[in-house]
C-alpha cells in the first residue's frame, strides 16, 4: 500500500529539518551520518574510507549521532513553535 499524499508532504517536511539539523552538524560529523545512513556504508566500508579504525569509527559515529540529536531536537521544536505562532 502507497503512503498517501498528507504522509509523503510530512515525510519530505521531516527531511528537510534532518538537512537542516545535518547541515548545522558540520563536518567530519556530517560525513560519517550521510556516509553510514544516506550511502548505507558498512562499519567496515567507514573504516575503509575513512581511514580510520573502525572502533574509531563506532565511537565518532556514536558522539556524533548525540550532536545530530540535540541539534535535530532544537531544530524540530523550533518548527513547532513557527507553526503555532502566539497571539500578540
Amino acid at each position: 500500500e502507497l503512503p498517501g499524499p498528507d504522509e509523503l508532504i510530512m515525510t519530505a517536511e521531516k527531511m528537510t529539518l534532518v538537512r537542516e539539523a545535518l547541515d548545522q552538524l558540520g563536518e567530519p560529523c556530517r560525513e560519517i551520518i550521510e556516509l553510514r545512513y544516506f550511502a548505507d556504508l558498512s562499519y567496515e566500508e567507514l573504516s575503509l574510507t575513512l581511514k580510520l579504525n573502525p572502533k574509531t569509527v563506532s565511537s565518532r559515529l556514536s558522539k556524533c549521532l548525540d550532536r545530530l540529536e540535540g541539534l535535530a531536537r532544537k531544530v524540530f521544536s523550533r518548527e513547532k513553535t513557527d507553526v503555532f505562532p502566539s497571539n500578540p
